[in-house]
């Protein structure tokens, strides 16, 4: 919703059933519209939130291989522990 508002603002026709897509640059931040950048609406190579997508692709892992005990927050912690 947030990249659509940001299109729609910027002068980009939207239609039911778009995609639209969409890097994390700081998911923490307090306004939703701050969180997310539209590719359509980059201009330069942009910041994209580290921290965000280490917790996708955590997340992600812990799906296909928490049958075998991975455990993101296990892996999570000692990745952050390292750095």
């Amino acid at each position: 919703m947030s990249a659509a508002l940001q299109l729609i603002e910027a002068g980009k026709t939207l239609t039911r059933g778009d995609i639209i897509q969409y890097i994390h640059t700081d998911a923490t931040h307090r306004n939703p519209l701050r969180r997310i950048l539209p590719l359509g609406l980059i201009k330069e190579e942009p910041r994209y939130d580290k921290e965000k997508y280490r917790d996708m692709l955590l997340e992600a892992a812990e799906t296909i291989l928490g049958y075998f005990g991975f455990d993101r927050t296990i892996y999570g912690d000692a990745i952050k522990k390292k750095k």
